[in-house]
């Protein structure tokens, strides 16, 4: 079964943009680090633990699953969510190895016998939830 038009359906409904950043700064970890107070931009309610109790079975012994932290684009996490969710509702047999953040990007290493275009969805998923000023 194939799952990118899903995922592209997703990554459309969302205005993914740049991260805008005050003149002067060239990563939100400086930026956050000096303006405390827009700390929040960058914060997701679905953190790290939220995911893993939420996928814990689907997450094999030895991977640690997710690895996402903050700063983070809040968004991403509704849209990791949401193609995890496909991904569930296609293959209940779904595993999830590492969903991270990497060198200002998300990489979403998961694996699926039945889902024959899941490396599409992954490669999908790191050209569109990545951005610059992420990076140290």
């Amino acid at each position: 079964m194939k799952i990118l038009e899903k995922v592209q359906a997703i990554l459309a409904k969302y205005e993914l943009k740049s991260i805008e950043l005050l003149e002067g700064y060239k990563n939100v970890y400086q930026y956050q680090k000096d303006n405390p107070d827009e700390d929040k931009k960058f914060k997701s309610e679905k953190t790290d633990g939220y995911f893993i109790n939420k996928y814990e079975t689907h997450i094999p012994r030895g991977w640690y699953g997710f690895s996402l932290g903050d700063p983070i684009v809040p968004e991403w996490c509704e849209i990791i969510e949401k193609v995890l969710d496909i991904c569930l509702e296609t293959d209940p047999n779904f595993k999830i190895h590492q969903i991270k953040i990497k060198f200002g990007g998300v990489r979403f290493y998961c694996e699926s016998q039945v889902i024959e275009d899941l490396y599409d969805v992954e490669v999908l998923i790191e050209h569109n939830l990545h951005d610059p000023k992420l990076i140290y």
